[in-house]
């Protein structure tokens, strides 16, 4: 580990960035509309040599003071990653780690994959409620065509209007109806995905592959809550018939104690715990313990932006990783170094650490505006310091 572990944390700072998409984000079979806004908390570290570590982190002010002084080397080692009270700052860490090696965080974490990562737009969300079967082709034509204006080639659509939006007939109807338009849309090399979230039983996700066998599917997303007789059921049902479609499970947290079984039994194909929360320590060690089985990664990642680029050194670090998940967005204030983005990959650079960092302005005024915050050594001994005693 480079000498700057050894420096303790001189300054925390953390700002909220804020963007757009394109679009308000409808539905899904759960719950009701996103809404076009996307939020993405940052926090970069600093510690005593000048040495800074950047990346997203749900790290609030109290906490954040609790870090102040501790040297990183007491958070984090390599090869495992953070430990104890570092995985409030794992992927600040991870990038401090890779920035004081001088090389790029993917080669840190092993550097067995490919460099070129294939994304998927995941913003194909539940937009057509109320409307005409051919009013629903329309909608979901543009959005394929606004994911490709971004760059984007594959695409996951959300189904399960059934669970709750619409008659259950109807809603599996529109269901088949829309994956077909997106196929349509999206071309035949596309990949299309699709995602449940638990809103359909084993028998409407059967009916589903079952008329949608033309449209190839690639993965269906969380058919319905993990079980051991529904998902050996729903895989054997899938292998039986020749249906080539991957099961991919784990967002919905926390999963079943015996989720892994499921993994390594080959009932679920992907693993998607949230990459946010869970972390890039977590998820290293799961890459690790699921690569035996044959089992790939693809976190959740829904609702960031800055997030894609620590995602996407991790997925270039290891050689069973599947898709990642994107949704096109406007995020001013990234300060980028070295990405690109073509024809639905994202090419992993190879500058030191994550490759991100904040735009100087915006990190200026984020510090000062809602959520965002700046306390270095001398702010938090400030204000242990006792107050004086009343003069006389």
């Amino acid at each position: 580990m480079c000498s700057a572990f050894s420096d303790p944390i001189a300054s925390i700072e953390k700002v909220v960035l804020r963007g757009r998409r394109p679009r308000t984000i409808g539905s899904n079979a759960r719950i009701g509309v996103h809404g076009p806004v996307v939020t993405d908390p940052v926090v970069r570290i600093c510690t005593a040599g000048g040495a800074v570590g950047v990346g997203w982190s749900a790290l609030d002010r109290v906490r954040a003071e609790a870090l102040l002084g501790v040297r990183p080397a007491e958070l984090f080692e390599l090869p495992g990653g953070s430990i104890r009270d570092g995985a409030a700052i794992d992927l600040p860490l991870w990038d401090l780690a890779a920035r004081c090696e001088g090389v790029p965080l993917h080669q840190l974490l092993g550097a067995r994959g490919s460099r070129e990562v294939e994304l998927y737009d995941g913003s194909i969300y539940i937009d057509d409620l109320g409307v005409s079967d051919d009013e629903a082709k329309r909608i979901f034509h543009e959005e394929v065509q606004t994911g490709h204006d971004y760059g984007y080639r594959n695409f996951k659509i959300k189904i399960g209007r059934g669970a709750r939006w619409m008659p259950v007939r109807a809603g599996t109807d529109r269901d088949v109806l829309v994956i077909h338009a997106v196929r349509q849309a999206a071309g035949p090399d596309a990949k299309i995905l699709i995602d449940a979230n638990n809103g359909t039983t084993l028998n409407i996700a059967l009916d589903i592959l079952e008329r949608c066998q033309d449209a190839g599917i690639y993965w269906f997303e969380e058919p319905f809550p993990e079980d051991r007789a529904f998902n050996e059921a729903f895989k054997e049902a899938i292998n039986q018939r020749g249906y080539n479609t991957l099961v991919a499970d784990g967002e919905s947290g926390p999963p079943p104690p015996d989720f892994f079984d499921m993994v390594r039994s080959g009932w679920i194909d992907i693993v998607q715990h949230d990459f946010r929360y869970k972390g890039l320590t977590w998820w290293k060690a799961t890459a690790n313990r699921i690569e035996p089985w044959g089992a790939k990664c693809a976190p959740h990642c829904w609702g960031s932006v800055v997030e894609r680029y620590a995602h996407a050194h991790f997925a270039a670090s290891i050689p069973n990783y599947s898709l990642l998940e994107a949704a096109p967005a406007d995020m001013p204030g990234i300060a980028l170094e070295g990405w690109q983005m073509r024809n639905g990959r994202l090419t992993v650079p190879d500058t030191p650490g994550a490759g991100f960092d904040v735009e100087p302005d915006v990190l200026e005024r984020g510090v000062k505006s809602e959520g965002g915050f700046r306390i270095g050594i001398r702010d938090r001994d400030r204000s242990r310091r006792p107050a004086p005693p009343p003069r006389p």
